[in-house]
């Protein structure tokens, strides 16, 4: 069985599209690769035909198959499919789920089954007129999905049986026992600088645990914790899809916020060369952090020094997973790999330079493992 047809008619034999056509029974028209992340590896499909198993799959439409790999890939998959399916019932725009399958005979991996949401990312990476032209066109309705989410029920999200709405599990870190979402970060911090060793990072966390006592309540909403611009799907000015759940839970939105700002602030990749830590790059992320918080504060005012202290606190985080990575390998945090390709050294001197100036004290990793 066939289960790809490329441009011009040449035909070529996939071993997932293949096992796909058996689990779904049906041929399909289309099967590419579209994408490889840091704990998944996504597909485009269209069916020829109605599936024997799934009858709701629509025919001749455009589907993603989102394939989870790592460590905790069953954990993983089985939360975001919970928050999607919750999420799109609610009217949010995320695509819309069809299928969730845990048992790894079909394909060898977990997966989900979901539709294709129109347009592309926010942050597109093709040339610099491009990713300018998407990113001002979409940039506020990019906040105000962001916003909206933010004012949603809390129980949207679903408490795991580990422990937790997320509990930092799903990133490797085990540190259920914590009750907020920022003792969650914190503890899971703390464990990384233990284990890594990562003793660059101590002097930052003691600082931000004496300090958190003033930040710990807030109320409960739902949080993505990786909303970016590559996250979020965009038609023009209008959101079609936010996608990447893994890591959803429920918490202080200041922490999202500041997660989303320290993203947009140190994103830096090899290719393209614009993205780097040079003048183009750090022009570029400048601005999208300049326009980002006063956007988010108009339309969900915050209490600042708790935004402050919680961008320290996701730069911390976030260099925690990076330096874990270097130390101890991807694995050790729940990502592929491959992942270890995205930890470069213009993002790590740029996360680095961010946290130090949030925390008020320097900040290390270890270099990269020879």
């Amino acid at each position: 069985m066939e289960s790809a047809i490329e441009a011009g008619g040449s035909k070529r034999t996939d071993p997932i599209g293949e096992r796909l056509c058996e689990w779904l029974g049906a041929p399909l028209s289309l099967f590419r690769a579209l994408d490889s992340g840091w704990e998944t590896t996504i597909f485009e499909f269209e069916l020829a035909s109605r599936a024997r198993c799934e009858a709701d799959l629509p025919v001749g439409a455009r589907l993603v198959l989102r394939c989870y790999q790592g460590l905790e890939a069953d954990a993983k998959a089985a939360h975001e499919s919970r928050v999607m399916f919750n999420l799109a019932k609610a009217g949010y725009p995320t695509p819309r789920p069809f299928a969730y399958e845990p048992n790894r005979a079909a394909l060898g991996v977990p997966f989900m089954i979901m539709e294709r949401a129109a347009g592309g990312p926010l942050f597109a990476i093709k040339n610099f007129p491009q990713a300018f032209r998407t990113f001002s066109l979409g940039f506020a309705a990019f906040v105000h999905a962001q916003a909206r989410l933010h004012r949603l029920p809390a129980e949207l999200i679903p408490v795991d049986d580990a422990g937790g709405a997320n509990a930092q599990s799903r990133n490797g870190d085990h540190a259920q026992t914590a009750t907020t979402l920022l003792d969650r970060a914190l503890a899971a911090i703390g464990g990384r600088v233990e284990r890594g060793p990562l003793p660059g990072l101590k002097d930052a966390l003691v600082k931000l645990r004496q300090e958190a006592p003033r930040f710990r309540f807030a109320p409960d909403v739902p949080v993505h914790l990786d909303y970016h611009p590559q996250n979020v799907i965009v038609s023009g000015i209008r959101v079609t899809g936010v996608i990447d759940w893994v890591k959803a839970d429920r918490g202080d939105r200041h922490l999202d916020a500041a997660t989303t700002a320290a993203i947009l602030a140190t994103s830096a990749m090899d290719r393209p060369r614009w993205m780097r830590d040079n003048a183009a790059g750090n022009s570029l992320r400048r601005l999208f952090a300049a326009l980002y918080i006063p956007a988010y504060q108009a339309l969900a005012p915050m209490d600042l020094k708790r935004f402050r202290y919680c961008q320290a606190v996701a730069g911390l985080f976030r260099l925690s997973t990076f330096g874990m990575m270097r130390a101890r390998g991807p694995e050790a945090v729940g990502y592929r790999p491959e992942a270890i390709g995205h930890v470069i050294p213009d993002v790590v001197r740029l996360l680095t330079r961010y946290t130090a100036r949030k925390c008020g004290v320097s900040v290390a990793i270890p270099p990269p493992r020879a």
